[in-house]
């Protein structure tokens, strides 16, 4: 991976075993076993470069040669297959077996007959890495689908198979490249700790190894001096774009824009330098400020979400993290939005924010209108208000705090509110209603009140696909949603 710190990020994409493993078997090892296993000296085997690990354990491997010498040659895979013959009612001879092998992915061909696989699912716990259970008697299932829905309830990811044919497209699939793997991001901030949106649980490496993202941190105050050197000659064309293309603007100086686009020229010869797929900024850590040190970025995010880089409002790991998945599935900017309210009953959210791309319909589709406003009606700033298309169709989601699951619902755009800088409220002008506000049509409001990811919602103008499935399963994450992702009829 370019760039990457090779000394930190040297371990493999699920370098996990020992410590889990440890963990979910500790209750039925002997002392001394326990012992032996947790000696940190022991090393563990590693796996050829380049390949993931499949390890395929079987009570009888000889009679499904065939078909696991056929798992190596999966096409657009490269995997290297471990098989190992094992004794499915001995689960502390299966565990050692996990602690011994390296691996990205667990294939379990189960016994053609059996009446219970007793502790096995406590002692393997959740290992965090994809699971095939594969039974090889698909006319007679419970005890098979018992052990599979037993290991998910221990938190493991498991794929139950009721034929070689379907667990050979689930291993496919399982083997694939992390979407995101290899791709870069800074943030402008402190590390994990944004303004509005901490994140105190996760690490570069955990973000690494969940997502192949490699994140670095710099301080605002790096940015800020950066921004004093720009050359104001390219952002000068930077705001007459801006200005010649806006249906209007509304009472905001050429010096509001500018600056933003001063922003823009940096940020975007900063991600060309280093080859950057995301950016993002603590901005209202500043941007309160009697004398903020950078201007808003609002007009910058904008332009560079429509050329196809990520630029997450706030310094919100997640929604960021998010933001890059959903553009890269549906090949559009994203909207990144605050959820203001939900109205289960009609089942509909309102969603909003400052910053909204212009080519929401795609990179090489024709820009939205818009107008510039100012930021809140505070006479600072300037923020673009886009007509989102009527009655669009929509996706909301983004991933777990933990980014091991990722909550996707489909919607529609029932109503925009337009010319907020005129809206009026019980409480007067509406200068809290960012630029961009509009109701949401979606699926089960209620089931998604339940399972919001946090204060941001990642939303793109497409329907939901197989490929958000398959690209989540890739990188081992859980998907939530409504049990209907059928579109909206308009």
């Amino acid at each position: 991976m370019r760039g990457a710190d090779k000394k930190r990020f040297n371990a493999g994409r699920r370098d996990f075993i020992k410590t889990l493993t440890i963990a979910g078997v500790a209750a039925t090892l002997p002392t001394g076993a326990l012992a032996d296993m947790s000696n940190e000296e022991v090393p563990r085997p590693k796996r050829a470069g380049g390949k993931n690990g499949l390890l395929c354990l079987s009570s009888n491997p000889e009679t499904h040669e065939k078909f696991i010498g056929s798992i190596g040659s999966i096409p657009g895979t490269a995997l290297q297959v471990s098989s190992v013959k094992v004794n499915y009612q001995n689960p502390e001879e299966i565990v050692r077996v996990i602690h011994e092998h390296a691996m990205d992915i667990l294939l379990l061909i189960l016994p053609r007959m059996t009446f219970s696989f007793g502790k096995l699912c406590d002692a393997m716990g959740d290992l965090d890495i994809p699971v095939i259970v594969l039974t090889t008697n698909p006319e007679l299932i419970p005890i098979d689908a018992n052990l599979a829905s037993s290991l998910r309830g221990n938190g493991a990811n498991v794929t139950f198979a009721i034929s070689q044919e379907q667990a050979i497209e689930r291993i496919r699939i399982a083997a694939l490249p992390m979407l995101l793997e290899g791709q870069r991001a800074v943030l402008y901030g402190r590390p994990f700790d944004s303004t509005t949106v901490t994140s105190h649980n996760l690490n570069e490496e955990i973000i690494y190894r969940r997502t192949g993202v490699k994140i670095m941190f710099r301080p605002i105050e790096e940015l800020a001096e950066l921004y004093k050197k720009v050359d104001e000659k390219d952002a000068v064309r930077e705001m007459e774009r801006w200005k010649g293309e806006a249906k209007e603007v509304i009472g905001i100086p050429d010096k509001n824009i500018l600056d933003a686009c001063r922003l823009y020229i940096l940020l975007r010869s900063i991600i060309d330098k280093e080859g950057l797929s995301a950016v993002s900024i603590d901005c209202l850590g500043f941007t309160m400020s009697p004398n903020p040190v950078l201007p808003y970025p609002c007009l910058a995010f904008a332009r560079l979400r429509d050329e196809g880089i990520t630029a997450a409002c706030e310094a919100d790991v997640c929604s960021m993290l998010s933001s890059m998945f959903m553009e890269q599935v549906s090949r559009r900017p994203s909207f990144m939005c605050n959820l203001m309210t939900a109205n289960p009953g009609e089942s509909k959210i309102t969603v909003s924010h400052c910053v909204a791309p212009l080519k929401l319909m795609g990179l090489d589709a024709p820009q939205m209108r818009y107008k510039i406003h100012d930021y809140h009606g505070s006479g600072r700033g300037a923020v673009p208000e886009v007509e989102f298309p009527a009655h669009g169709q929509v996706l909301v989601g983004g991933f777990s705090k933990d980014l091991k699951t990722f909550t996707l619902w489909p919607g529609r755009i029932e109503a925009q509110v337009m010319d907020t800088e005129k809206s009026t409220s019980k409480r007067g002008p509406m200068n809290n209603v960012c630029a961009n506000t509009m109701d949401l049509k979606i699926r089960d409001a209620d089931r998604f009140m339940q399972n919001i990811p946090g204060l941001h919602q990642i939303m793109v103008l497409a329907n939901y696909t197989g490929a958000y499935e398959d690209a989540l399963t890739g990188m081992n994450v859980k998907i939530s949603g409504p049990m209907d992702f059928t579109p909206f009829i308009a």
